[in-house]
């Protein structure tokens, strides 16, 4: 890890392969979620590589590289040379891909698209949309202002089930409040008022009145 988050073994590729083969000492299988590279789009290639040269059974790649943060759109355009390289290296490592995903069905086109794809991971786009995984359309579930505010009061629920083993403060339930309060007259006053709460009864308590 560095200061500014993850991503710090792209720079040092001997501690990560030897990361990798000290998990593999336990006798589960062990996967690798990673950028493409550290600074330059043009390190994927070599990096990939190596983490390939590793025999893991899972290679997770966020498409774009630590610098870019999430400031750029995701290199789909890279998937088919990646594909390549993992079934030239290492056809049994499985690649997921993960990057700008919005939703389930986004994430099966792209399956559509690229045939060798293993698997897909939906990050941020669960912030935007939390109903993202769902089969059916936007129109048919997760558009109304009572099934988003139903969502959020489960999401208290399953904090107090949790958070006695957790030990994360109330504190760290803010962040989501603007998920679920939104897109109807009065939505930011209520997640004003939410932002203010310090226990999930005051925030029940003001989703009542919604």
């Amino acid at each position: 890890a560095i200061k500014s988050g993850g991503s710090a073994l792209i720079l040092n590729p001997e501690l990560a392969a030897a990361s990798i083969q000290a998990a593999k000492s336990a006798g589960l299988p062990v996967s690798v979620k990673t950028r493409l590279g550290y600074s330059k789009l043009t390190e994927w290639r070599e990096w990939l590589t190596h983490l390939l040269n590793q025999d893991i059974v899972n290679l997770t790649i966020h498409l774009r590289t630590k610098k870019e943060m999430s400031k750029v759109p995701a290199h789909h355009e890279l998937i088919p040379d990646i594909l390549a390289l993992r079934d030239e290296i290492a056809p049994s490592t499985l690649i997921t891909i993960n990057g700008d995903i919005d939703n389930r069905r986004h994430g099966e086109q792209l399956a559509k698209q690229h045939t060798g794809l293993d698997g897909i991971m939906i990050g941020r786009g669960v912030f935007h949309d939390p109903f993202c995984f769902a089969k059916t359309s936007d129109e048919e579930i997760g558009s109304t202002t009572s099934e988003l505010i139903t969502l959020l009061l489960h999401h208290l629920d399953l904090y107090d089930q949790y958070a006695g083993t957790t030990k994360r403060p109330y504190d760290t339930l803010k962040r989501f409040f603007k998920i679920y309060v939104r897109s109807f007259d009065g939505a930011a006053e209520v997640r004003d008022a939410l932002m203010h709460t310090h226990s999930t009864d005051e925030a029940r308590a003001i989703l009542a009145t919604v």
